[in-house]
């Protein structure tokens, strides 16, 4: 009889702590952390900085002086800022760690073109520019790769994921 009650009391207790951690998908739950909470605290910055580029690049470029100017006082800085706050970000599952460095990979590659530009501005160097270019085209590359694995991450668990409106 007290053999019973025991047996009946341990497979309650085994219950009530081992069930509760079924069902639950830790992947699934780093993921919306990160995509929910961690990364729109600082995505501002990456827009900030992504927009003065933009604003002195491609077609809307005016002059050299213009683009080092805005690289070395705007974008640079504040993309710097972006990394740091970046790697500050913690995904506790491998998973979602893996997707992660994926992403700081992606836009330290993007602040390294940044870099190289000036520098090729400084020293008048236009193949040190075609460089440069060659390694903001990776910087995106990668940004696309990141944001396939995080798509593929999420379907696998069971996420959607919604782009905002903006």
């Amino acid at each position: 009889m007290l053999k019973s009650k025991i047996l009946i009391i341990f497979t309650l207790l085994f219950s009530l702590i081992v069930l509760p951690g079924c069902g639950t998908d830790a992947v699934q739950e780093d993921l919306l952390n990160y995509i929910n909470n961690e990364v729109p605290k600082i995505t501002s910055l990456e827009k900030k900085a992504i927009a003065d580029y933009s604003a002195v690049s491609g077609e809307n470029f005016q002059d050299d002086d213009v683009m080092y100017r805005t690289l070395t006082q705007k974008v640079i800085p504040t993309y710097a800022q972006f990394i740091g706050e970046l790697e500050k970000i913690r995904p506790t599952t491998p998973e979602v760690q893996e997707v992660h460095e994926q992403f700081i990979e992606a836009v330290t590659s993007q602040h390294s073109g940044f870099v190289m530009v000036v520098s090729a501005l400084e020293k008048q160097d236009y193949v040190e520019i075609a460089k440069a270019n060659k390694n903001l085209a990776e910087g995106r590359k990668l940004m696309r790769e990141y944001h396939t694995a995080v798509k593929n991450l999420a379907d696998s668990h069971g996420v959607t994921i919604t782009m905002p409106s903006n």
